[in-house]
């Protein structure tokens, strides 16, 4: 290393609590915005009386467009250069995105044709999510670490976040559909929920922008120890993509997200066919999902455990942890405290994944610039994001495939063809109704039991058996990063070296 090259000691940051406040209140508005555009098919079929075919191909769109923007805009913030910063100017782009979700829920019923609304609610919403929802996103992960150098204190900082993520998901999760009903869906009460969080959610990302200023250029590359001009080369994407090869351990993460993502987003959708097919009561399905708030008090050990064993190292446990309880799910699961234990111990890595995951992506980062000496940041957050927007889109078309591969439609069928209210009316006849009134009888209805157990029980022990694989036999990243460090006048943690800090 170039004995010209500035060193500052990461070791001197203090913790700043305006900036926690300040991306707390951004991953707060975009909690907000979230649920709000997961309401548009409810709202476009129920409020404007549109068809659910048309507005869920509208969606697909949106959502395809979605995770093709995530590397352009990764390589725009990586090439951004302002005296604000690369990725504090883009926490701004909140603002439009705001005021077209806002115009969604605004919609002109009255005086445009029920094709003419699903293409403005599929441009307005795309244009909100996919354009300026991924241009605040993608820069916010990049904001942090510009913002926050010390890797204590950032953990720290994702840690309250990701207290604040969830207290906000469970809040709204448990609000939202009672506010629904209380204006009983009507588009005039979607058009002030809509306002009244826009209002909040600009005032967060303005918030932000003056709570949160980056480091210079100069000063991160004093930091970590490489020349600033570093900073200012413009990376292309075939560039980045061509690094990759130079770093084994982004593969490796950004499939462990893939498949793990997966795996939490069937748990929903599968687990209402599990409980209510298999299980035989849908409404309890509810209460094990609420037990998920005894695990809150485990926030508070994130930064002690990430501090004395890796934020990798807990990932992997809590994987392990998982695979454990899913079994437990499975040799037992006709009781109703095993299916408790198995949705925690399934939902357990999401805690450290949705708090700290960023600091491995952060980690990637510093590896991949020892490794092949390109400096990026914003692609970094945007291939993992890539990964997992394409898994949250495959997740229902691999849940589709299984069940209607195992005659789960036979079942539906059965009840609505033959004037039943529900699974559970005619389940209670037995073999005998199963014969006379499901496609292929008893068999039938074995087969699609199968199948959906297969779908929420087997496909996640699968999937998070082959993350812990990569985790346990082939991603060494804490250990190398370690090496390197050392290697290029460092202390394990990333602070200066006694010698280094004597020369400075």
């Amino acid at each position: 290393m170039s004995s010209q090259v500035r060193r500052l000691n990461i070791a001197d940051e203090k913790f700043s609590g305006k900036k926690v406040l300040g991306f707390s209140l951004v991953r707060l508005g975009n909690i907000l915005q979230g649920m709000l555009i997961g309401e548009i098919t409810y709202f476009a079929t129920n409020s404007l009386g549109l068809a659910a075919a048309a507005v869920s191909a509208g969606m697909a769109a949106k959502t395809a467009i979605d995770a093709v923007t995530d590397i352009f805009m990764g390589a725009i913030v990586d090439a951004t250069h302002t005296k604000y910063g690369k990725a504090r100017p883009w926490i701004l782009a909140g603002i439009p995105m705001w005021i077209l979700t806002l115009l969604v829920f605004l919609a002109p019923k009255a005086v445009m044709s029920d094709t003419g609304l699903v293409i403005y609610l599929t441009v307005l919403s795309t244009l909100g999510t996919a354009i300026f929802g991924t241009m605040s996103n993608i820069a916010y992960e990049t904001h942090i670490k510009r913002s926050i150098v010390n890797n204590e204190n950032r953990v720290r900082a994702l840690t309250i976040i990701g207290v604040v993520f969830a207290i906000g998901s469970l809040g709204l999760q448990i609000a939202l559909p009672a506010l629904i009903d209380a204006f009983h869906g009507a588009q005039s009460g979607f058009i002030i929920l809509a306002a009244v969080t826009t209002v909040i959610g600009i005032l967060a990302s303005v918030f932000a922008f003056f709570l949160c200023p980056e480091y210079t250029d100069e000063e991160l590359a004093a930091f970590e120890g490489y020349e600033a001009e570093k900073q200012q080369e413009k990376v292309s994407i075939g560039e980045f993509l061509k690094s990759i090869g130079k770093n084994k351990y982004l593969i490796q993460y950004t499939i462990i997200n893939f498949l793990y993502m997966m795996v939490m987003m069937s748990g929903f959708t599968v687990g209402q066919f599990y409980f209510q097919y298999v299980f035989g009561d849908l409404g309890t399905f509810s209460l094990v999902m609420a037990v998920s708030a005894v695990m809150m008090p485990i926030y508070i050990f994130i930064p002690r455990l990430c501090k004395k064993f890796g934020v990798a190292r807990v990932i992997q446990f809590s994987l392990v942890i998982a695979i454990i309880c899913l079994v437990i799910r499975m040799v037992f699961p006709g009781f109703l405290a095993t299916q408790m234990i198995g949705y925690l111990g399934v939902s357990l890595p999401n805690i450290f994944v949705a708090c700290v995951g960023s600091q491995v992506n952060y980690e990637l980062m510093e590896y991949g610039r020892y490794q092949s000496g390109v400096v990026v940041e914003g692609m970094y957050s945007a291939f993992v994001s890539f990964a997992q927007k394409m898994a949250t889109s495959l997740t229902s078309v691999i849940i589709g495939v299984i069940l209607s591969a195992t005659g789960f439609d036979n079942l539906t069928k059965a009840v609505t063809e033959n004037g039943f209210q529900d699974w559970a009316e005619l389940s209670a006849l037995g073999e005998a109704g199963y014969e006379q009134y499901v496609a292929g009888g008893a068999a039938t209805v074995e087969r699609a039991m199968n199948g959906i157990n297969i779908a929420y029980n087997w496909v996640p022990l699968i999937f998070i058996g082959i993350c812990v694989i990569l985790f346990f036999f082939f991603f060494h990243l804490e250990r190398d990063l370690k090496n390197l460090r050392v290697e290029n006048g460092f202390n394990e943690d990333g602070t200066l070296a006694v010698q280094e800090q004597k020369e400075a």
